[in-house]
């Protein structure tokens, strides 16, 4: 097997889906590693070996490679050393290509029989949401791990543990000498943090994964032998090596600008006491012995207390910016057509995030308030509202290109001097409909990025190319789908050079609740816009044949109208009376938070009667662990492909959508084996953090050359 960031060697064949494996980050250790780690452990928990080597010299690059050659383990070659959390998330990228599920980070001076390993994966395999660690003893018997926990104020390590882990200063984290965690966790998470580089790694994945709803187990009846120190040359003494003192004052300080930053300030106070503390305990002998030890806790101290400064400076929302022009990135000016919390809200939300987490100041341009607007905020953007029409179908008659007309030649001028003031590096603009912000960017002369969530196949030729004609202003375009990209380039062909695809990301519940075990009334949920596309009153008319056969069947419609379609409305509330199922179908309205009505449902249906580029909440359903029904139609169908407890029916046809829904009733037990599996998948496929990240290395890679030819030419 050859890995995407090095080369690997070894025989052993790949565990296949749903297996385990160990993750040995080495860097100068293979003696270690031949000692502790044996064929027979691995053997006994069912794991495979994958070995990251941070290159450290060409002997020991052999060694290693040697090792894992007559023990037929993974290696990983790394032509550099990235530290502890890169060479753990390439070791896990390269078990998930071999079939892995379930990872054990395992450090090379730490020895776990197989039956410990063994009963770790297994916690982790049936809860994914967990992360387990074991209790840690050194090789002389002495306590070395049982549980600790991180003071959010100060940045203080202490040796405790509490099974509720809520108290507001002082957190458990788990001991990354040996973490077991699911693919479920490094996908939503990202990996372990990468900069950390040695220590404080476990502590910060830790914490990111409680905050994001995961649980911390520790596991004090199984026990694993660890010596700290035997990567790094520490030596016989209570002294610990320049490397831990260096890294374990700065991270303290890296830690609080990240997880705690509204205690950056506290952190800084309390830094004196704490790299004191860490220094001492090497005990007070090494100021005589060993004096370099104190010189790497102040280096540490010193680039710890930069890296919280660094942080602070960061521009934030409505922060005025006194540093020179040139020392600040400039803005990202994102414009939005609704204020709303729907599928493309959503994905704009995980968009924003993504520029705020590679330390973006974002501007977020939205029509009117709503639910998005404290969302977006929260998450660290500044919202502005700058009204702007949006291009939709009533605009096609007389009276609607008329009104369209007259709030453009307002709203134009008023988007111009926004971005102005704004002054952006360039502008995100969500969903092609958004029409006045494209224009509005190119007459500003600022380099343009789209978001296209569109792909109206079914529409005809030349609506298409004017719906589609706004995006010829666009540097770049980002589509969420194959079949969106498809339809966009047989409308206008030039376009698809500038077009990168990628996947949405669609954030899941904190926790996904298991199907009901058994069915009595089967409770059915439509989730989307009250509109005639989203197809509502497909579900009704399923929903009549449904209780003519005399199964028991309750509707639940989660969603409202878009205004002006409030007419919509009223017809199906007048079908519903008219069919007789007025106690059989509940109006849910519009609610931001999905998942407690998910939750509460059984089957999930999607029944669009027109094309859709892709399908959130098809994805959703995966998410929450609910079967599915869908239209077999466009974007649909590929956001669904693949999920053993989904059924595709065809589009506007109520009678299969009706027997679809029939079917998985009737096979209930059989059906709610699968939703795990598909909840993995999901995950795989459309984890936030791996969909902000591609995002924006996908518009910082077009970007490069626009900002280079700039700066050639000024």
């Amino acid at each position: 097997m050859r890995d995407p960031q090095g080369s690997a060697a070894g025989t052993q064949a790949p565990g296949g889906p749903g297996c385990a494996a160990i993750i040995v980050v080495n860097y100068g250790s293979s003696g270690l590693i031949a000692a502790n780690l044996t064929t027979e452990a691995a053997a006994a928990s069912g794991c495979l070996v994958v070995v990251t080597d941070n290159f450290s010299s060409v002997p020991e690059r052999d060694a290693i490679a040697r090792l894992c050659a007559d023990r037929g383990w993974h290696l990983v070659a790394r032509d550099g050393n990235d530290g502890f959390g890169a060479g753990v998330n390439r070791g896990v990228e390269a078990a998930i290509a071999l079939g892995a599920s379930t990872f054990v980070a395992l450090n090379p001076d730490a020895v776990a029989s197989g039956e410990v390993l063994a009963e770790l994966v297994r916690q982790v395999a049936d809860d994914p949401n967990v992360l387990v660690a074991p209790r840690i003893v050194s090789s002389g018997g002495g306590s070395f791990f049982r549980g600790a926990q991180v003071s959010l104020r100060t940045g203080r390590i202490r040796t405790d543990w509490s099974e509720r882990d809520d108290d507001p200063e002082w957190r458990n984290w788990l001991t990354g000498a040996c973490l077991v965690y699911s693919r479920r966790v490094h996908e939503a998470l990202g990996g372990m943090a990468e900069d950390y580089f040695l220590y404080w790694e476990d502590v910060d994945f830790s914490r990111r994964a409680a905050d994001a709803g995961f649980s911390l187990v520790l596991r004090s009846d199984l026990e694993v032998v660890h010596d700290e120190g035997g990567t790094h040359g520490v030596q016989p003494s209570r002294a610990k090596s320049p490397l831990y003192y260096f890294y374990n004052t700065r991270n303290r300080l890296l830690f609080g600008a990240r997880v705690a930053p509204a205690a950056r300030l506290t952190f800084l106070a309390a830094t004196p006491a704490e790299s004191r503390r860490i220094f001492l305990r090497g005990g007070r002998r090494q100021l005589l012995t060993q004096p370099a030890g104190l010189a790497s806790a102040l280096r540490g101290s010193a680039a710890g207390v930069a890296a919280v400064v660094r942080a602070r400076q960061r521009p934030r929302p409505g922060q005025a910016r006194t540093a020179p022009a040139r020392a600040v990135r400039r803005p990202v000016l994102v414009a939005h057509p609704s204020p709303d919390l729907y599928g493309s809200d959503r994905v704009l939300l995980e968009s924003v995030t993504g520029y705020i987490e590679g330390g973006d100041r974002v501007v977020v341009a939205l029509p009117a308030h709503g639910p998005l607007g404290p969302e977006l905020e929260a998450r660290g953007a500044e919202v502005v509202l700058c009204p702007a029409p949006v291009l939709r179908k009533s605009a096609l008659s007389p009276r609607g290109m008329l009104t369209l007309i007259t709030e453009t030649a307002s709203a134009l001028p008023r988007a111009i001097r926004l971005m102005r003031r704004v002054d952006p590096d360039h502008v995100f603009v969500n969903t092609i409909t958004n029409f006045v912000w494209l224009a509005a960017a190119k007459a500003s002369g600022r380099h343009l990025v789209c978001h296209v969530h569109e792909a109206e196949r079914s529409a005809r030729t030349l609506v298409r190319k004017g719906l589609y004609a706004p995006l010829l202003l666009a540097d770049h375009l980002i589509v969420n789908s194959r079949f969106a990209l498809d339809v966009l380039t047989d409308t206008w062909p030039v376009l698809g050079a500038r077009a990168d695809i990628v996947s949405n990301g669609v954030p899941g519940p904190l926790v996904a609740t298991d199907p009901r075990p058994e069915l009595d009334e089967t409770r059915v949920l439509f989730v989307g816009r009250l509109s005639p596309r989203k197809g509502p009153q497909v579900a009704v008319r399923a929903l009549e044949r449904l209780r003519s056969d005399g199964r028991r069947v309750h509707l639940a419609l989660l969603g409202a109208v878009f205004p002006g379609y409030e007419w919509f409305e009223r017809e199906l509330h007048e079908e519903i009376a008219r069919r007789g199922l007025t106690d059989h179908v509940s109006f849910l309205g519009f609610h931001p938070e999905i998942w407690p009505h998910l939750a509460a449902a059984d089957i999930i249906c999607v029944p669009s009667t027109v094309d859709e580029p892709f399908g959130n909440t098809a994805v959703e359903a995966m998410l929450a662990q609910r079967p599915l029904v869908v239209s077999d139609t466009s974007g649909l169908r590929e956001a669904a492909a693949g999920y053993a407890s989904a059924r595709r029916v065809r589009p506007d046809d109520d009678a299969e959508l009706a027997a679809a829904i029939a079917d998985l009733t009737d096979h209930w037990a059989e059906v709610v084996t699968h939703v795990g599996e598909d909840l993995d998948l999901a995950w795989s496929r459309h984890a936030p953090a791996v969909y902000r990240s591609t995002l924006i290395e996908t518009i910082r890679t077009r970007r490069a050359p626009a900002r280079e030819g700039r700066e050639t030419t000024s």
